[in-house]
């Protein structure tokens, strides 16, 4: 179970990764589904002058209420509920010094890939009496529900596109049912033991 699991994550990681860069820069479906700002140099310059650390930013957002009494904080509650129904809404990552190293970026990828190969070629091996075909489908339908987890919350309350939303939910399928090509084919469970 120990070799499975080792070339499940080492080769399945490999794979995913593969799949990932052909995604991404081969088919570019993801930048088709972004919107670029009208003036971006603008909004640039915005975003470093009131932006005070990198992090993830909403707007609107709900003040520090350390110190308000309920009332206060039902009313700052409020404000910020009337502000969110009028928009514009916003969740932003921000990198006030930029991007940095690509060849970082790639390995921590690289690395982000295998672990969760690890896990689902963990998960694998906890099933049994699949034949290889629903091995794979087993993959690429748990990579389906990793992304309906995150990317259909992320549509329904922050705003993030229909178009973006669905190119998501189909490369995450896609992505594991390619590297479960792979993993299903090392990573076979122990037979059970007769007694």
């Amino acid at each position: 179970m120990t070799k499975s699991l080792i070339l499940g994550t080492i080769l399945g990681g490999l794979m995913a990764f593969v799949w990932s860069s052909i995604s991404w820069e081969l088919i570019g479906w993801h930048e088709k589904t972004m919107v670029g700002f009208q003036n971006e140099d603008e909004v640039s310059a915005i975003i470093a002058s009131h932006a005070t650390q990198d992090g993830t930013y909403m707007l609107p957002n709900l003040p520090p209420t350390a110190g308000m009494t309920p009332e206060q904080k039902k009313s700052a509650l409020a404000a910020l509920m009337q502000k969110m129904q009028a928009g514009p809404i916003m969740v932003a990552a921000v990198r006030i010094g930029g991007f940095g190293s690509y060849s970082r970026g790639l390995i921590v990828q690289l690395l982000s890939l295998m672990a969760a190969a690890f896990l689902l070629t963990w998960l694998l091996l906890q099933t049994s009496g699949l034949s290889y075909a629903r091995r794979v489908a087993f993959l690429a339908i748990v990579g389906l529900a990793a992304s309906v987890i995150v990317d259909l919350p992320n549509w329904n309350w922050w705003g993030f596109s229909g178009a973006y939303t669905a190119v998501n939910l189909a490369d995450c399928t896609l992505t594991w049912l390619v590297a479960g090509l792979v993993i299903a084919r090392v990573a076979k469970p122990a037979k059970p033991e007769v007694h």
